[in-house]
């Protein structure tokens, strides 16, 4: 897995650059007034550090042996979950939905305690909602919460 991790973290690294210098040649702008490439380059340079961080974890770190997923029951309901999120998405709301898919892969799936899954669902939909609703201003379904 660590001779993986490099090679998928070097064509990640390739693929960053890339998307950077066609992110230059499109225009960032400025943070006032960005371009068309601003958010691209941003990205990419996400991107960049990323892989250049599992390239380094690669070389340095032993790696452990991840748990396979061999059981087909735990895939099916990670999927089940995720069209259960679309199918509600609407009637319960944004919040709602993300706070139930996520304490269900942490309870169901993952099979972690309950102050633990309720915590962390909780935190992540209260997060997700701070940085897409109040911040970035986007309009989330409000469901059975909303006016």
């Amino acid at each position: 897995m660590v001779k993986a991790d490099r090679w998928i973290g070097f064509l990640f690294a390739l693929f960053s650059l890339y998307v950077c210098v066609e992110s230059v040649r499109l225009g960032l702008g400025t943070y006032q007034q960005p371009g068309a490439g601003f958010v691209p380059f941003c990205a990419g340079v996400t991107l960049g550090i990323l892989s250049l961080a599992l390239i380094f974890l690669a070389f340095v770190l032993d790696a452990k042996k991840a748990e396979a997923w061999h059981n087909p029951d735990r895939i099916l309901m990670v999927f089940l979950a995720i069209l259960g999120f679309t199918l509600l998405l609407e009637w319960l709301g944004f919040i709602l939905s993300a706070l139930l898919l996520i304490w269900f892969l942490l309870k169901v799936v993952e099979r972690r305690g309950w102050s633990f899954s309720v915590g962390v669902a909780l935190l992540v939909a209260g997060a997700s909602y701070v940085v897409f609703d109040v911040w970035l201003r986007a309009q989330l379904p409000a469901g059975i919460l909303g006016s």
